[in-house]
């Protein structure tokens, strides 16, 4: 069902368009000294004019609906996994995107690794997640703490606009810096879905 909010943030200034009669009206009167073809073509301007002003009022806006996901996994690489553990979260990701990424969808996937902070391994590709081998952005990483915050932001940061938008997370759960509570909440306010795969150690 079509919803004016849907299409204007403040749909209240459209009651200014009931004035529009009233503008032909005077504006017939005050041109009655012009031809008939250049009269019809002045009001005709002016209520374009008055268009454009209420639109803008209104703030209108055109949405463009997307059946493309992108997934953003954040992989916890901290050293309160065992490497063998981490070794198989990896594993499970790359399946993981290859079983559920649908490429008629233009669907997109994501890695972002995390200990003490966060770095992207592989950003958002229409694409099986092309790792091979060991992670490289690991070399990077500080892995004496654990800090989902960062890594949910790093990916909030990392969405393309023009895709729905989720976020699964891979973790044993052992946080000790930062926020993740309130960051998923931002997260959920922002439409961004998030699911979790706890690591059973």
């Amino acid at each position: 069902m079509f919803n004016l909010s849907d299409l204007f943030d403040h749909p209240g200034y459209l009651l200014l368009l009931l004035l529009l009669p009233v503008i032909w009206i005077l504006s017939y009167r005050s041109l009655s000294g012009l031809g008939a073809i250049r009269r019809w073509i002045a009001i005709g301007l002016r209520s374009v004019v008055f268009l454009v002003i209420v639109f803008a009022l209104a703030e209108m806006q055109f949405l463009r609906q997307h059946d493309g996901m992108t997934v953003i996994y954040l992989l916890d690489q901290s050293e309160s996994i065992p490497e063998a553990q981490r070794e198989a979260m990896v594993e499970y990701v790359k399946e993981a995107v290859s079983e559920q990424r649908d490429d008629a969808r233009n669907d997109q996937a994501a890695l972002i690794v995390f200990g003490r902070d966060a770095n992207i391994e592989v950003p958002p590709l229409q694409a099986d997640l092309p790792i091979l081998g060991q992670l490289e952005s690991i070399f990077d990483l500080r892995t004496d703490a654990t800090n989902l915050a960062s890594a949910m932001k790093l990916a909030q940061a990392t969405f393309p606009e023009d895709s729905s938008r989720r976020i699964v997370v891979v973790t044993d759960g052992n946080e000790n810096i930062g926020d993740a509570q309130a960051m998923a909440r931002l997260l959920a306010q922002d439409g961004v879905g998030i699911d979790v795969v706890p690591i059973t150690l």
